[in-house]
């Protein structure tokens, strides 16, 4: 997994994950006039998103496996759905709640392609 590697790297010696979202939080970074998100996605498990030292997690709701059909493009659909949300100014749940629909409908298609109009409703 990319976070567990990412911690490795940044030698903090720890595997729970939101130990690791929290880290990255904590992070340096040039803009301190806002504070850091971090969401790490784990596929069936709940997404993690920490921001100013809490945790919150959502849950997927599961695909059953004979709709699945590429999960190729599903990380990409994720931060689409999050960022489309985001970027109206939308509230950070609305936007993971997205970032997970947008993904579920992702994998039940080939490729990352999607037909029609969505219907993502918060």
């Amino acid at each position: 997994m990319e976070a567990e590697t990412f911690a490795s790297c940044q030698n903090w010696n720890t595997k729970d994950l939101k130990e690791i979202a929290l880290k990255i939080c904590k992070l340096s970074k040039q803009n301190e006039n806002r504070s850091r998100i971090a969401i790490i996605t784990q596929g069936i498990h709940p997404v993690i998103l920490a921001k100013d030292g809490e945790i919150t997690e959502f849950p997927i709701h599961e695909i059953p496996a004979e709709k699945i059909v590429d999960t190729n493009g599903a990380g990409d659909a994720f931060v689409g759905g999050f960022l489309s949300q985001y970027i109206q100014g939308k509230d950070l749940e609305i936007c993971v709640k997205c970032a997970i629909w947008t993904a579920s409908q992702i994998i039940q298609r080939s490729g990352c392609t999607f037909e029609g109009k969505a219907n993502f409703q918060a």
